[in-house]
Order: C-alpha cells, then sequence, then structure tokens
C-alpha cells in the first residue's frame, strides 16, 4: 500500500486531500507539520510528526505540500519536486515575491492593480490595499482609508500597497500546469470571505469567465509554469475588466469545492478517481461562525443558498466559537490569551 505524507496537515486544504483519500482510496496517510505550526491529533491521519529536516520526508511515496510555509520549504530543500507524476517547479518561487510578480503580469498586458513598494510613492486616492511582499501563508492584510492610518502600520517595509478595488467578490482560477500548459482547471465566484478583505472563501460558487481562462492561460505560459496554483482576480468597474491580483502558488483553501466538481486534480496529485458531485455552491461553516454575529447575519442569506456545507471542525467546537463570538471583545481577547494558552501548555502529544 502507498504511503503519503501531507504537509501542514490541519490546513483546510490538506484536511480536504486526506478526506478524499480516506474515503475514496487506501493510501496510508501521515501528517508532517512544520516548525511553528501547532499539533493535535486528527483522525485522516495514522501517524503526525515534526518535520525536522529531508530525512524527516523520506521514505514516502509521495510528499505533498499544501500551505504557503511547507511548499515554500519544499522548493529550498528540493528545488522541483514531483508529485505522482506533476512536477511543481522552484521557479515558481516568483510567485511569491509579490510585487515583482505583478510587474511581469502588466508587462504580459493583464491587467493589475495600481502597486505601490514604498509608502511615500502612493499617487492614487484612498483608500489602499496593503498585504504582505512575500507570500509566507496569512500575515497582515487590510484597508487604510487614510495617510494617517497608513502611518499606524506596524512593518510597513514588508508591504506592498495597492489601489482598492471596489467590490467584496473574488474570482479565482485554481489550475494543475506543466511547462505552462494548463492540464485542468476550475473556475469559481467567492461572494463572502473570513477575513472579508483578502481572505479564504466562507460562501463560494461555480463560475466561468473565458477572460479569467485567456488571462490565467497567458500568465502561466510566458512563466512555464510546472505545478499547481489558484489565479485570483477581482473585477474592476472602472475598466469593465477583471484585475488579476496574485497566483496562490500552492494548494488553496476552498480546494474542496473544486474537488466536488473536477475529479482531475486529485487524479494528477494522488492517481485516484470518484464520481464528480456537481456541486453549485457550498458554504464554509466555521469560517462563517469566525465572522463574528455582524458577519453571521451578512452571510446568513448564503447559508440557506449553500448547495453544501463544509466543515472541518467539531461541531462542539463551532458551539464553542459560537458562544466566543458572542462575547464582548476583551473577554474573547482575555480568553484567548490566558485559558487557550494553558490549554496548549497542557496538551499532550
Amino acid at each position: 500500500m502507498k504511503k503519503m505524507l501531507i504537509l501542514s496537515p490541519l490546513s483546510d486544504q490538506a484536511l480536504a486531500v486526506a478526506g478524499y483519500l480516506r474515503k475514496y482510496d487506501g493510501y496510508i496517510v501521515h501528517g508532517g507539520f512544520m516548525p511553528g505550526e501547532r499539533m493535535r491529533n486528527h483522525k485522516y491521519y495514522e501517524k503526525l510528526f515534526y518535520v525536522q529536516n529531508e530525512r524527516s520526508v523520506e521514505g514516502y511515496d509521495c510528499v505533498l505540500p499544501t500551505g504557503a510555509r511547507s511548499t515554500h520549504w519544499m522548493i529550498t530543500h528540493f528545488g522541483t519536486f514531483r508529485v505522482n507524476g506533476v512536477d511543481y517547479s522552484k521557479a515558481n518561487l516568483r510567485c511569491f515575491r509579490k510585487y515583482t510578480f505583478l510587474s511581469h503580469v502588466k508587462n504580459l498586458g493583464v491587467p493589475v492593480p495600481q502597486t505601490y513598494e514604498e509608502p511615500e510613492v502612493i499617487d492614487v486616492p484612498y483608500p489602499i490595499f496593503y498585504k504582505p511582499k512575500f507570500e509566507r501563508g496569512g500575515g497582515p492584510r487590510g484597508v487604510v482609508w487614510s495617510v494617517r492610518e497608513l502611518e499606524k502600520l506596524e512593518h510597513k517595509e514588508g508591504l506592498i500597497y495597492q489601489e482598492y478595488i471596489t467590490g467584496s467578490r473574488t474570482y479565482g482560477m485554481g489550475f494543475i500546469a506543466q511547462g505552462g500548459r494548463t492540464i485542468t482547471s476550475f473556475q469559481h465566484e467567492e461572494l463572502l470571505s473570513f477575513p472579508i478583505l483578502g481572505g479564504s472563501a466562507v460562501y463560494i460558487r461555480v463560475f466561468h469567465d473565458e477572460r479569467i481562462k485567456a488571462y490565467t492561460e497567458r500568465i502561466l505560459e510566458s512563466m512555464e509554469y510546472s505545478g499547481w496554483g489558484l489565479a485570483e482576480y477581482k473585477y474592476c468597474p472602472n475598466r469593465k475588466d477583471y484585475v488579476f491580483m496574485e497566483i496562490n502558488a500552492k494548494l488553496w483553501a476552498s480546494i474542496e469545492f473544486t474537488f466536488m466538481n473536477n475529479s482531475d486534480f486529485l487524479w494528477h496529485l494522488c492517481g485516484i478517481r470518484y464520481p464528480v458531485e456537481d456541486v453549485k455552491s457550498a458554504c464554509y461553516v466555521g469560517r462563517l461562525i469566525s465572522l463574528g454575529w455582524p458577519g453571521i447575519l451578512k452571510g446568513a442569506p448564503y447559508l440557506l443558498k449553500a448547495s453544501r456545507y463544509v466543515r472541518y471542525e467539531s461541531v462542539g467546537s463551532l458551539i464553542i466559537s459560537a458562544f466566543l463570538m458572542s462575547l464582548p471583545h476583551g473577554s474573547r481577547k482575555w480568553i484567548k490569551e490566558h485559558l487557550l494558552a494553558k490549554l496548549k501548555r497542557s496538551e499532550q502529544f
């Protein structure tokens, strides 16, 4: 029986992969945590451990990094690597460097937002969107409405600044490509996110536009891209066109919705086939609750519309999260800083 190691095994995308492997294939699945990631048990994995060095990942038929941190670790330690016949090129590291990669995409004639490395040279009206200059997974991102707000940001040297594209909707095209040629792809529309500005999907639905496909394929061909990722866009009403935001050169947090509608991804990455479910929309319940009560109220209509509900948390965890969100901010902060810190210290692995 084949052995697979999934890196960053408790990320949503890792649990999506592990869940499908558990349901449809006979892999022995282990999970490898990267330094700094919190370890806890999960029923999907027969073994969990911390990855210390290259020797930690030896002896597996397949090693699949899922988040930005583990993908970057694989690139820096192994260069180009292979997952079940799909090459992931070390050249994809270009996508992690947000500013220089946007400059490359702009030269291809693909619309991109006005972007700045230094806040002093911003010459577009506020608000301004900011995010990390280098992709490490997560990190500060959001909107500032004035120079005064921008000046209060910490670690400004690690950020880039962009014109704010109005609207909460984000459009994505997930793909696997080899040598710049797209092998399979799937598009979606994200109507609600957590965090609301630049986060993971809360409510997502099937979508397709040939312009997104053409722009993404133009970018992938220019790089001779080999690997997988998610190209993200916003629709700009002023340009009346889609604006390229970034390529997340990793598995993406809403990938389970992709798996529901396209079985080619797991066929290429893991060698498994399963019946496609043709799910039109999905709501990620844990992320909805994490938005807090204002976000829950905003997302309630989407909860009713969703064709499928996705959760990676236990029912008990969701109830606790909902309770915490009902408390004043100060109380939630105290619980997280004191009680949860004690729980972490007392956990035995």
